[in-house]
């Protein structure tokens, strides 16, 4: 894979974690899916049915004027890389490595909008935020779709609302997740017993990948269980109640941690500021996984010499496709584990220990 010189420039736009200084809640995502009455779901289309669909879509789209410059940028024309870039930027869980001829993405300079066309629907909508704004990021959804929806008419039920190629979406067609980081309570063990004193039916967890089994970074993924027999404003009032909930567990965990310090804590934030540090090479997984610890105790005032918005922008462009997009020349794969220590290294460079 070659540095970003060499793939479209579109791809490289703002990154809306950049300047974001809080210290548990990462990242949001809204997400609604739509169909265009009369035509079958993506997996059932002909090419020419599907380039149909990119060609109505794109169109007033790319002039819609809640958008930032927004660019169409077909699958075929971009590699495994560059579609593994977009996947880390908005968090997606989709399978955009697949993606070949016949579906379509459009994004804008924000660095918060993202379209994938006849993926798994004709039309999914993505905004990313990271600022815990996830009402207007709503609201912003909201006049992107009404927009496009003046040029088109979106597949609807009076029954099932919204259809979509998976009924479990079918309604609002509306996934909200909130990308979490309750440090303190995992690594004190209070997660799980927490979680059970709070939670609600129409929310799940997930890990960040989508797997709960496996929870990379101290990162739990809330999002709203149903889309059908619910309003919007039903599942943003319910995720917004259950995250604040969770923030004050969690902020009451780190307060009792600063008064009370746990050594077994202290020795494994301490250990992730070494393998930041010292390592030559380190992996996506292990480096989150430290770089987690590694704000755990900055906020516990155990570290210094690094800000909340530097471990942020750390945590996400230290994956791989944003990390090769840093550089200008050839980054082979057997490089990239060395590149990533080196990228670290200079982030941590006035990092110290204060326990």
């Amino acid at each position: 894979m070659s540095g970003k010189n060499k793939s479209p420039p579109e791809l490289y736009q703002n990154k809306p974690w950049a300047e974001n200084n809080n210290n548990i809640w990462l990242a949001s995502t809204i997400n609604i899916h739509r169909n265009i009455e009369k035509f079958l779901f993506p997996s059932k289309l002909s090419k020419e049915k599907r380039l149909q669909i990119i060609a109505l879509v794109s169109k007033p789209l790319l002039n819609a004027p809640y958008l930032d410059h927004p660019v169409l940028i077909k699958s075929e024309n971009i590699g495994p890389t560059e579609k593994e870039y977009l996947v880390e930027h908005f968090l997606s869980n989709q399978s955009l490595h697949q993606t070949h001829s016949g579906e379509a993405f459009i994004l804008d300079r924000s660095g918060t909008f993202l379209s994938t066309l006849n993926v798994d629907n004709h039309i999914q909508f993505e905004l990313i935020d990271c600022k815990g704004e996830i009402e207007s990021a709503w609201n912003q959804m909201i006049k992107i779709e009404t927009e496009l929806g003046k040029a088109i008419q979106y597949s609807f039920s009076p029954k099932f609302g919204f259809l979509t190629s998976d009924p479990n979406i079918c309604g609002t067609g509306f996934i909200l997740k909130a990308y979490l980081q309750p440090s303190a309570l995992i690594h004190t063990g209070s997660f799980k017993e927490t979680f059970e004193k709070i939670k609600v039916d129409e929310i799940s967890l997930t890990g960040i990948q989508g797997d709960l089994k496996e929870i990379i970074g101290d990162v739990y993924t809330v999002m709203n269980n149903y889309t059908l027999g619910l309003t919007e404003e039903n599942i943003l009032s319910t995720t917004r109640l259950f995250i604040t909930k969770l923030l004050a567990e969690e902020n009451t965990a780190r307060a009792n941690l600063r008064n009370h310090p746990n050594p077994e804590i202290m020795d494994k934030v301490s250990r992730a500021m070494g393998t930041l540090v010292h390592s030559y090479k380190i992996e996506t997984i292990e480096a989150l996984n430290a770089i987690s610890l590694l704000k755990l105790g900055a906020d516990l005032e155990w570290i210094e010499g690094v800000t909340p918005q530097e471990l942020n922008r750390l945590f996400f462009d230290c994956r791989r496709a944003h990390l090769i997009s840093k550089f200008d020349e050839e980054c082979k794969p057997e490089d990239v584990p060395h590149k990533r220590a080196e990228y670290i290294h200079q982030t941590l460079k006035d990092v110290k220990l204060k326990i």
